[in-house]
């Protein structure tokens, strides 16, 4: 399984969470996360700018 906080797997004998999302017009989703608070994976905000030689 894959934390869906940190992005980084989860091993078998490691405690985890299931966390329910529910959908506003549909079906909602189970994600697992790790038991024990994980740093969150960082997000892109805003595009990088491309490297110019």
């Amino acid at each position: 399984m894959i934390c869906a906080r940190c992005n980084k797997p989860i091993e078998r004998d490691e405690p985890s969470e299931k966390v329910e999302h529910y959908g506003g017009t549909g079906v909602g989703a189970t994600m697992d996360v790790h038991a024990r608070p994980c740093r969150p994976a960082p997000q892109q905000t805003y595009p990088t700018p491309p490297i110019r030689y």
